[in-house]
């Protein structure tokens, strides 16, 4: 058990942070640390997030390259796009919590 996860979840465009979950003790998986915080969200709010978060339908995530073969240039696309989105909250993390 020397694991700690943490979760942020973040406004568009980086805004504010609106919940954190931080040192979460044990295997918790990120998808799993998701669902066990999700009853405080409404049941119709949308999250983006990354590939360790595909599963959940409530998370728009990058698409994941098939195995022996490659991804169309439409979902590379897509995945710029996401990860566009994605960056400004990836920023404002490493700016708010530098330990």
């Amino acid at each position: 058990m020397h694991i700690l996860k943490n979760q942020f979840i973040v406004l568009l465009n980086g805004e504010n942070i609106v919940d954190v979950c931080v040192g979460k003790l044990g295997k918790t998986s990120d998808i799993g640390l998701f669902r066990e915080t999700r009853y405080k969200f409404d049941s119709e709010q949308k999250f983006i997030g990354d590939k360790a978060d595909i599963g959940e339908k409530a998370i728009t995530t990058p698409h994941k390259k098939p195995k022996n073969s490659e991804i169309s240039q439409l979902k590379k696309s897509e995945n710029k796009q996401l990860s566009s989105r994605r960056i400004s909250v990836e920023h404002l993390i490493a700016l708010d919590f530098k330990f």
